[in-house]
């Protein structure tokens, strides 16, 4: 079965890192953007962001999303603001839905939904230990 995912999102698949992107003003941003959300600057540059966090906050969502929000099978999950170090990013957080606040993830890649024939996949965190 053929994959895929949206590679503006990322600097790297192999090994996975998220596409960032830092101003000369010090702000960096994800998703990446070709100004700067904190000083309006177009002097930024594309970075590759730091793959292990923490755990910043955390909620568990226990009914399906509406559209266009989607997945194959609905089951409870949780949703988190990972602390990167340069940035926050929320995304979900796999494996489980109980989360302490401050607990090390690291990003993963995975399956989002199939469309059609085709593995969507995106970006999650995990437990790092």
């Amino acid at each position: 079965m053929p994959t895929t995912v949206d590679d503006s999102l990322f600097s790297s698949l192999d090994p996975v890192a998220l596409r960032g992107s830092e101003c000369s003003c010090g702000a960096t941003v994800f998703p990446a953007l070709g100004s700067c959300p904190v000083c309006t600057g177009v002097d930024v540059t594309d970075v590759a962001l730091p793959t292990d966090g923490i755990v910043w906050s955390w909620t568990t969502q226990h009914f399906e999303p509406k559209p266009p929000f989607r997945t194959d099978e609905f089951a409870p999950f949780s949703i988190g603001y990972v602390d990167l170090g340069p940035v926050i990013v929320e995304g979900w957080l796999l494996g489980r839905t109980e989360w302490v606040i401050g607990e090390p993830v690291r990003l993963v890649l995975t399956k989002a939904w199939t469309d059609g024939d085709t593995v969507v996949h995106t970006y999650a965190f995990e437990a790092a230990s």
